[in-house]
């Protein structure tokens, strides 16, 4: 279960995980005591660092030295926010033949060993959800019987090369993806189907879904967004799961969209986003996968019983097109106070839209406010197709006042990065659309109305050197507070919700 209570927290940072597999399993690299590995050290003392100090909110506030003689002073709090066992819902894992002498003697799966391409198998892993472990048994069995061969990486030759599992939580039911050596789905026949059709006679209440993704490559690559490599063979489309902090509505995700591997945490952290936004803000998100995180800050703050007031609008971005649909379900099921479809438009779409380029150069010189930029009524969600950087220049963040971005582990693009370190320009008018931009393009600043940016990493290093940038820019950001997620108890990884704030 998720987890939200103090007591809860410490005792899981002492919590041994007990896995049969430590030491031999590249996956885990402490099996006690989660939180005190390299990458949340590190964490703890760059944040204590003189440089950050110098523009931390609770050291200017309260007038504290810049240096310490503290490696760490506590500013950053590390939470497990769920348990330290059976939290994986999300794995993939590799297929290698069961034997080195006939190749089609069925498959074991599992992961690399460190360094190499020999998988180790991992049955009834302490980590993994029970519905996986049941999986795996469940292929390991059928790839037996029915002589499945496994990818052959020396040779490039037969079948199956890897296996994404994914865990519906409500239901505890399995999506399969099972990837094959293979440029069409026509070329996996007869072996998916036969194999298929063995999973569901050996455990017919498991699977949710099967789908197959042909990928004939020589990379490392696991999937490719080519949706002509994806192809589903049964089952729903869409895995359901409730929007956090609520029991209102749901969110959709299928093996095409990125999904964190540990919900039950990630909840946790998308409560902690909701709760950092102020009640009427206006909400751009970038990097938004399915819209997780700002559908949740839709759900909070459309509750009464949360003493917040509805968001005006969330618009979300993210370059994978099969996030939007995804995105637009998950609106269709929330009730239309929440969503605020039904609701009214913005007043900007009323005739005053209209108005033509001069027109509304004219009120501005003139000190009146255009007319997209008043009004207590709701915009629809919405969702672009863009990668960062063109979400910004098409006019996301135009009227936010609130900017959450959760990028790759590589952190920020360079664009968005330069966009929120330039100086609040105060010569610049409050628009909401770039269609009543009085400027050249090239004049304007993207995130100029942004007063909160709420940063999730999932790569402290990228974190670490995007955080220098804009504390040291002259944007006026300051550190209010930086918290630490053990989302994958027993690996060196740490994800980090950084709340920026402008002077």
């Amino acid at each position: 279960m998720a987890n939200r209570n103090p007591a809860v927290n410490q005792r899981r940072h002492e919590e041994a995980i007990g896995c049969k597999h430590f030491q031999d399993c590249s996956g885990c690299v402490v099996d006690q005591n989660v939180a005190a590995v390299g990458v949340v050290q590190s964490a703890k003392f760059y944040f204590s660092s003189t440089s950050v100090r110098r523009k931390r909110v609770d050291v200017l506030n309260r007038g504290l030295p810049f240096a310490t003689e503290e490696k760490d002073d506590g500013f950053y709090k590390v939470v497990v926010p769920s348990k330290v066992q059976a939290w994986r819902t999300q794995a993939k894992l590799a297929v290698a033949p069961k034997s080195s002498t006939w190749s089609k003697d069925g498959c074991q799966f599992g992961l690399f060993r460190q360094g190499t391409h020999t998988v180790l198998e991992i049955p009834d892993c302490a980590v993994h959800h029970p519905s996986i472990n049941r999986a795996v048994h469940a292929l390991v069995d059928a790839t037996e019987k029915l002589g499945i061969a496994a990818y052959q990486e020396t040779t490039r030759e037969y079948g199956l090369r890897y296996v994404q599992f994914q865990v519906e939580r409500v239901t505890g039911k399995i999506c399969l993806t099972l990837i094959w050596n293979a440029e069409t789905l026509k070329q996996t026949q007869p072996a998916l189907s036969r194999l298929i059709k063995e999973l569901e006679a050996k455990e017919p209440d498991l699977w949710h879904s099967f789908w197959c993704h042909c990928n004939d490559s020589t990379g490392n690559n696991i999937f490719s967004r080519n949706p002509r490599r994806w192809h589903r063979i049964a089952g729903p489309e869409f895995i359901r799961e409730p929007i956090p902090a609520t029991d209102q509505g749901w969110l959709y995700f299928s093996p095409l969209t990125f999904r964190q591997g540990n919900l039950d945490g990630f909840d946790i952290l998308a409560e902690d986003v909701a709760r950092a936004i102020p009640g009427g803000s206006k909400v751009c998100e970038l990097y938004a996968g399915v819209g997780v995180l700002g559908l949740t800050a839709l759900s909070y703050h459309a509750n009464e019983e949360n003493g917040s007031s509805p968001l005006p609008w969330i618009r979300c971005s993210d370059e994978n097109p099969s996030n939007s649909r995804c995105f637009y379900r998950a609106v269709d099921s929330l009730p239309l106070n929440v969503s605020g479809r039904g609701v009214g438009q913005m007043q900007g779409d009323s005739d005053e839209k209209f108005l033509t380029l001069a027109e509304l150069a004219s009120m501005v010189e003139s000190g009146k406010t255009p007319p997209t930029s008043q009004g207590s009524k709701r915009e629809e969600p919405s969702y672009l197709v863009a990668s960062a950087g063109q979400a910004l220049k098409a006019g996301q963040a135009l009227g936010a006042q609130v900017l959450i971005v959760d990028p790759p582990r590589k952190g920020l693009e360079a664009e968005v990065l330069d966009e929120l370190c330039k100086p609040f320009n105060s010569n610049q008018p409050y628009v909401e659309r770039s269609t009543f931009l009085t400027m050249f393009d090239d004049k304007v600043n993207w995130v100029n109305d942004v007063e909160t940016l709420i940063y999730v990493s999932c790569g402290f290093d990228a974190l670490a050197r995007d955080c220098e940038c804009l504390l040291s820019s002259p944007a006026g950001w300051v550190l209010q507070s930086a918290t630490g997620y053990v989302l994958f108890p027993g690996s060196d990884h740490v994800e980090t919700l950084a709340i920026f704030k402008r002077k």
